[in-house]
């Protein structure tokens, strides 16, 4: 299956309100256990010496039964109290979160050698408590008890998700027990978030005596929510100039091909919707990957072209970015290692694992669209952004409009009617314009506030907005969080 590179915790009875009890345990973790509920979270406070961060940070792992998932939480630079907290989760499937953080928006990225980090000015955690996660097990610095099996579709990372933010702002960290929650991630987190939040969501209105999940918002960079959809956008990445690049990728033969074969993938992708086999799916996608997808596809790697960035060299087989190369160098150095104090025997740190790629495309969930679990979110008062690099092809900016217009919910009507008018960000002290936006607010029933709806490009960026365009990434979270409009 097509997989995205860049792309449980703990369990919770449904009746437990136990406090957990903390202990001191070796390497200077406090285990926080349950005495009625097989979950414990071990977590240590880091100094300022493997990430700079500006404020306290914490690590460690969430255990419940044979899966221990790592996090990384930082809290706001700016009030901790009482700015909102924000999830961060990369995609893959597979994809360590770690990326995310020492490529794109952590307070520290990664150095040019690999052997430590410098500080990040447009880190997101400047106005939000960040947190990010590996999951599912068996992914970055998550581990999965030899003789299990890893989670095989989004749904199953989802119920574990929503366990451990249940227990870690009710428990850990109490006084974020009624902040907004926001989740943001990218690319395959076009699927992991919509299933999160749908989870929170239904968990909430079913235990209303269990703690409540403050989940506020939704925002995806370049997401994966409609393989159709951004599959369909290849012609208009490669084929034209629209992405913001002076003349197309592909020439006249190459765009001929694609268009001609269009059609047939359109029909099948209907047919794989219609029929979620994970058989008739592959055999689908099988099709549009030889005639489309594979044009691009198979030149993407080392030397070659770069799906991220259709304008950047690749440098690393299938992530092509060199960053990811020296995070994993830098978070198995002795010294990282040493402060994380992962147990012994647990496996060195990877960007990404293949158990759980493998694993995710054994289901047809990758062929298939999370919109029914963005309109329940909508429907439910929960706010969604959709923000797009214009120079991927990955999780493109054409396929993902595309995706956008035909969501069917009540403000679609209002949202397809809407151009896109360009927005402007504060670039090094001046005001330019950096993209184009457009959004909705709509009245839906039985709620109190407006749902809100938006899609926002940026010019000059990739599938990872963060790291092209770190400013205007940082503007794009803070006007979310706040309510402020982009237009």
């Amino acid at each position: 299956m097509w997989k995205f590179w860049l792309a449980t915790l703990v369990g919770v009875g449904h009746a437990s309100q136990t406090v957990l009890r903390p202990e001191p345990v070796a390497s200077n973790f406090t285990t926080f256990r349950s005495p009625n509920s097989p979950h414990s979270i071990r977590i240590r406070q880091q100094n300022e010496s493997i990430c700079a961060a500006g404020s306290a940070q914490y690590t460690g792992w969430l255990d419940i039964g044979p899966n221990h998932l790592f996090f990384w939480y930082f809290e706001s630079q700016n009030d901790p109290a009482a700015d909102p907290l924000t999830l961060w989760m990369n995609g893959g499937p597979g994809g360590s979160s770690l990326l995310g953080l020492f490529q794109e928006n952590g307070p520290c990225l990664i150095n040019e050698h690999g052997n430590g980090t410098i500080h990040n000015p447009w880190g997101w955690s400047r106005n939000s408590s960040l947190l990010f996660v590996d999951q599912p097990a068996d992914v970055g610095w998550s581990y999965i008890d030899e003789g299990y099996d890893v989670a095989r579709d989004s749904h199953e990372a989802a119920v574990d998700m929503r366990r451990f933010l249940q227990i870690f702002v009710s428990e850990i960290f109490p006084h974020k027990r009624f902040s907004d929650l926001h989740i943001s991630g990218e690319s395959y987190a076009g699927k992991y978030i919509p299933y999160l939040g749908a989870e929170i969501v239904t968990h909430n209105q079913q235990y209303p005596s269990e703690p409540q999940i403050n989940l506020k918002s939704c925002l995806i960079g370049n997401g994966f929510m409609s393989s159709k959809d951004i599959t369909f956008g290849y012609w208009e990445t490669l084929c034209t100039t629209n992405p913001g690049v002076s003349t197309p990728v592909f020439n006249e033969t190459r765009c001929d091909i694609i268009a001609a074969n269009m059609p047939r993938c359109m029909e099948l992708y209907d047919t794989c919707a219609g029929n979620p086999d994970v058989a008739i799916c592959t055999a689908a996608y099988a099709v549009c990957y030889k005639g489309i997808v594979g044009l691009y596809e198979d030149e993407s790697k080392k030397g070659g072209r770069n799906r991220f960035d259709i304008t950047a060299p690749c440098y690393i087989d299938e992530i092509c970015y060199k960053e990811a190369a020296y995070i994993e160098q830098y978070l198995n150095s002795p010294v990282v290692r040493e402060a994380l104090s992962p147990p012994e025997g647990v496996k060195e740190y990877g960007f990404e694992s293949s158990a759980v790629a493998d694993a995710f495309a054994t289901t047809p969930e990758a062929m298939t669209s999370s919109s029914d679990h963005i309109i329940f979110l909508l429907s439910h008062g929960v706010d969604f952004l959709a923000y797009q690099g214009n120079l991927d092809l990955a999780c493109n900016t054409a396929g993902n409009l595309r995706w956008a217009n035909s969501l069917a919910w009540k403000g679609q009507s209002e949202f397809t009617s809407k151009p896109l008018l360009p927005w402007n960000s504060n670039v090094a002290g001046r005001l330019e314009t950096v993209g184009n936006a457009k959004e909705v607010r709509v009245q839906l029933d039985g709620l109190a506030e407006k749902s809100r709806f938006a899609f926002v490009t940026v010019d000059g960026a990739g599938h990872m907005v963060p790291q092209d365009r770190g400013d205007v990434a940082f503007d794009i979270l803070t006007r979310w969080i706040a309510g402020d409009s982009f237009a």
